[in-house]
């Protein structure tokens, strides 16, 4: 999109049209102005006067010689017939050809600055990947920071053909999401339809629903963790601890990969920044993500330093002092394969982050209670 801007005092506008036929002929345009302001969306160069114009970010470009300019001269298409559908948007009731009829429908594209992370992906048409089952595009396999779901049915069309559409949900750790619908014939896997679309995260919680989710979901976990003591859970690996808790809750929320496990309790980057919207209550969920104390300790105040969470470890509450910051918590797979009680003092916090969460219900992201 551009506009022209001149001031009032205009030596002269001479204009010199090709005028475009029903054939679909380009349409040039050149303007003389006395001053040029155009709206330049990405990174582009402007040539005024022949003067060569670096435009390195978008911006709005404005050149106001006192001398008439020459604006550039712009092409311009004739719009297509009103209804005509472009080619690669046909139905998949439509004529197919061998692969022309892949193509990708993005719904409500959201900016790079919608202040969240679900954006749009590359869909990956080219690669078959809705073939099978429970399955992703091939940009977000083997992601460690998200959590799927896909929901799948299948219709027939009045005997004619069939249609399965397979919906995916995708929850990112900021609990935004991307939901991606397929559509395509079970016989003829390339004729396919794909769209995505996007939400941002849910609202931020009450105090009340915050202590209602851990009434609903923190007891039965600190009960839980407790009758685990000295026990090795799963492979004996951090996070198969919480998953196996986590799997008798009905309606509770799975993580997010290994980087969010519920609604934000507290968090604490390296002490440089720190944020609290609930008590920490035994029955949280407590993260560390390359974090490293230091400090003293003990009676005899000896120094000590302990790096946790390379790149990731997690444990469950089991006691909280705010006085003295200090969190103690059921872990096991750091230094132990057995269930057992760590302590960390978080004003000991050097480098790295500790995050605390509340497990909360399907319903907080707008998903059914059960899968």
């Amino acid at each position: 999109m551009k506009f022209f801007a001149a001031t009032a005092a205009l030596v002269g506008l001479a204009a010199a049209h090709n005028n475009a036929t029903s054939t679909g002929e380009v349409v040039w345009t050149t303007e003389v102005v006395t001053a040029y302001t155009t709206y330049c969306p990405a990174p582009t160069t402007v040539v005024v006067n022949n003067k060569t114009h670096t435009i390195e970010e978008e911006a709005y470009f404005a050149d106001t010689a006192a001398s008439p300019v020459t604006t550039p001269t712009t092409e311009r298409r004739p719009q297509p017939p009103a209804g005509a559908r472009p080619s690669g948007r046909q139905s998949m009731e439509g004529t197919r050809t061998a692969s022309g009829n892949r193509r990708s429908v993005d719904l409500h594209r959201q900016s790079l600055e919608s202040g969240f992370i679900a954006n749009d992906v590359d869909l990956g048409v080219q690669s078959g990947w809705w073939k099978q089952a429970n399955q992703l595009p091939p940009v977000l396999q083997g992601r460690r920071d998200i959590f799927f779901e896909s929901d799948e049915s299948t219709t027939n069309n009045q005997g004619a053909k069939t249609i399965v559409t397979r919906e995916i949900f995708i929850l990112y750790q900021d609990y935004s999401q991307t939901v991606i619908t397929v559509r395509f014939d079970p016989y003829d896997p390339s004729d396919v339809e794909l769209e995505q679309k996007h939400e941002g995260p849910p609202r931020t919680l009450r105090q009340d629903e915050m202590e209602d989710f851990h009434d609903r979901f923190g007891r039965q976990l600190l009960d839980a963790v407790t009758a685990k003591k000295d026990t090795v859970v799963g492979d004996g690996a951090p996070q198969s601890l919480v998953l196996e808790l986590l799997r008798p809750l009905k309606g509770a929320l799975w993580p997010v990969g290994t980087r969010a496990y519920g609604a934000l309790v507290y968090s604490n980057m390296a002490n440089a920044s720190t944020q609290q919207h609930d008590v920490i209550r035994p029955g949280d969920i407590v993260s560390f993500r390359n974090s490293k104390f230091q400090g003293k300790h003990g009676p005899m105040h000896a120094k000590y330093s302990a790096e946790v969470g390379k790149p990731d470890h997690v444990a469950i509450v089991a006691e909280w002092d705010g006085t003295k910051k200090k969190l103690r918590a059921w872990e096991q797979g750091r230094e132990n394969k057995k269930v057992k009680v760590e302590s960390y003092k978080l004003d000991d916090l050097r480098s790295g982050e500790v995050k605390v969460w509340r497990v909360v219900a399907r319903n907080w992201v707008g998903w059914n209670s059960q899968p």
